[in-house]
This record gives C-alpha cells, structure tokens and sequence, in this order.
C-alpha cells in the first residue's frame, strides 16, 4: 500500500487505499460493502487516486438508489474501511 485517505459522503466516511500494480500502474481501492470493493486505476498514484475521488461518489449514490428502489434497509453510517 502506498497510500490512504479517507473520503466523506452522505455521512458516511470512506477509506480509500491506494496500491502498485507494476512500475507504472496503480490502483485504488474503496470497500462499499460485504464483498463491494470499488477499484479504480491510474498511471500514477495522483491519477489513480483522482479517478478515485470522482467516481466513488457514483459508485456510493448509485447503491443507495438501489437499495431503496430494491427495498433493502441502508447501511449503517459506519466507517467503510
């Protein structure tokens, strides 16, 4: 792990971590859930972790839309680690 961050949205705080993948690639990663990882990838650790940044707010609204369309009680307001 290279770096991490934690992120705030809707009131819940979000950790993201960001890895190598070789000289030249890295990734960043954000748990959502059980088993709902949110991975993101980047020629360097600022892109990879900008990418990041712009679309876990997606990636966290659109679940919720979800689970209320689906009827699924929301998650708690917990650190997402």
């Amino acid at each position: 792990m290279l770096h991490s961050s934690d992120i705030e949205l809707n009131g819940e705080v979000f950790q993201i971590k960001v890895f190598s993948k070789s000289p030249s690639r890295f990734y960043a990663t954000t748990c959502l859930g059980n088993d709902d990882f949110i991975i993101t990838d980047g020629p360097t650790v600022p892109d990879a972790l900008k990418k990041h940044e712009e679309l876990l707010p997606l990636a966290v609204g659109t679940r919720e839309i979800t689970q209320s369309y689906m009827g699924f009680t929301r998650r708690s307001k917990a650190r997402r680690t």
